[in-house]
């Protein structure tokens, strides 16, 4: 226990923390060669999660890297343990990371789900392909009010294609977890559940800078839970 407690608290005080408000609820930065309890990898056919010795999402060495087939088709998930969130309202899902394609219509996407049992998967976030992301960090603000009564696991997925894509590489994935104030409202947010002006990507230096990378707007659906509603691209330029 103590030891477990210790790798958590250097974890957290190495990680580059850029969400800080709320408590920390999940903290993974993939610094040991296995896959911490609580994690799972699963995919269809033969796409390949595993640890590599790497740091292309910018991070510190090690990250998790997904390595399609390319005759890859279907839906591959990094699986996080359960999440407490008897208490809290409301989620910042923050996490680093780096995708390798080529241009185009990739025909995949990527996203975030949700799922009370391991099996049954609801997104809450989702991203079109259009060709491969720079180094960045994604911060994602999440209404989780009607998820307090339930434990659930999150997940980074894959879904689509893997012809055209070489690797995804994801590293520090942190959740923060909030209650609403006496209003009813979240920490610099509106009544959207999912606030697309209030989440952040953040690009980083990195051997695809330069690159462009597709950010989808979000809204609250009817039982408040995130649907994608329209894309928008984002252009950096190299400094």
């Amino acid at each position: 226990m103590k030891k477990r407690l210790l790798t958590l608290l250097v974890m957290v005080f190495t990680l580059p923390l850029f969400a800080q408000r709320g408590d920390i609820v999940l903290c993974e930065g993939f610094y040991n060669p296995w896959l911490e309890e609580g994690w799972e990898a699963k995919g269809d056919d033969w796409v390949v999660w595993y640890l590599s010795n790497t740091r292309y999402a910018g991070c510190k060495a090690r990250e998790m890297q997904m390595y399609p087939d390319m005759n890859f088709e279907g839906t591959t998930r990094l699986i996080t343990p359960i999440v407490e969130l008897d208490k809290y309202d409301y989620i910042y899902f923050q996490f680093n990371h780096c995708l390798d394609a080529t241009e185009g219509d990739l025909d995949a996407r990527i996203g975030i789900g949700i799922s009370q049992n391991g099996e049954d998967w609801e997104s809450i976030w989702e991203d079109t392909l259009l060709g491969p992301i720079i180094q960045s960090k994604y911060l994602l603000l999440f209404d989780m009010e009607e998820w307090q009564t339930r434990e659930p696991q999150f997940s980074l997925y894959f879904t689509g294609h893997g012809a055209y894509v070489q690797s995804w590489y994801i590293d520090n994935i942190i959740i923060f977890a909030a209650k609403k104030n006496k209003y009813g409202d979240m920490e610099d947010a509106d009544m959207n559940g999912f606030v697309a002006s209030k989440s952040t990507v953040t690009p980083l230096k990195g051997p695809r800078a330069g690159k462009s990378t597709h950010f989808a707007k979000m809204k609250k659906s009817r039982n408040r839970m995130s649907g994608v509603v329209e894309g928008k691209k984002k252009w950096w330029k190299r400094k």
